[in-house]
């Protein structure tokens, strides 16, 4: 997440600035994503205004998450030293449109969505040369921040919003756990998504496009 968030930032540099009027941007995030924008936060807070995060994800596979870790971590560590060892043959053979399309039946409640396109748009990166390696990294990193910990860190910049929307029939994302961000000094609202699932913004961009719009016209006032 840390080397995330320095892609994140150069890449603001680089190209979403260098050429632009503005002097900051804003950033927009997703599930794990959220996790390397808030780190973008608050390693280069003076690039960013804003950040609008839609269905957070909480690192379910941290160790400080798991219960009973002293029991369970050497077994969760041992399957994730396996995945990065022997788990190309797994992922050569879930990376394929049907099995990933029957996957997303899973996160989103709005399945019509999971179309032709969408797969485009999630299968090219993972049949990428070393996608297979950043996908299994990610799954054995049982360290690092949580979002909690990140939105109370007293390096977070103080004057920049958040606003958090998510779906409620999200299986991945605890409500609860959601709700309680409204609670940090930073997250000015929590917004609930009736009937949609992990990805609001795919199954039904309707909800979630003007309340995006909404966050910008906030930010730029």
């Amino acid at each position: 997440f840390y080397t995330w968030s320095e892609q994140i930032a150069d890449f603001t540099r680089e190209v979403v600035l260098k050429d632009s009027r503005a002097k900051k941007a804003t950033l927009v995030a997703n599930s794990i994503g959220t996790i390397s924008s808030l780190q973008c936060l608050l390693d280069a807070p003076l690039l960013f205004d804003g950040l609008f995060v839609v269905n957070p994800n909480f690192r379910e596979l941290h160790s400080a998450e798991i219960p009973f870790p002293s029991l369970a971590m050497p077994v969760i560590r041992a399957i994730q030293k396996v995945l990065r060892e022997k788990g190309q043959g797994l992922f050569d053979m879930l990376a394929k449109r049907n099995i990933v399309a029957q996957i997303l039946k899973e996160p989103y409640a709005v399945t019509t969505n999971i179309d032709e396109p969408l797969l485009t748009v999630l299968l090219d990166p993972l049949l990428t040369k070393g996608a297979s390696d950043v996908v299994f990294d990610t799954l054995s990193y049982s360290a690092g921040p949580l979002p909690e910990q990140q939105l109370t860190s007293p390096l977070f910049p103080a004057t920049t919003p958040v606003w958090v929307v998510y779906g409620t029939k999200d299986p991945w994302t605890p409500a609860p756990r959601v709700e309680r961000l409204s609670s940090l000094p930073n997250v000015e609202k929590v917004i609930s998504l009736d009937g949609v699932g992990h990805c609001p913004h795919d199954e039904s961009p309707e909800l979630v496009n003007p309340l995006l719009v909404q966050f910008l016209e906030r930010v730029l006032a």
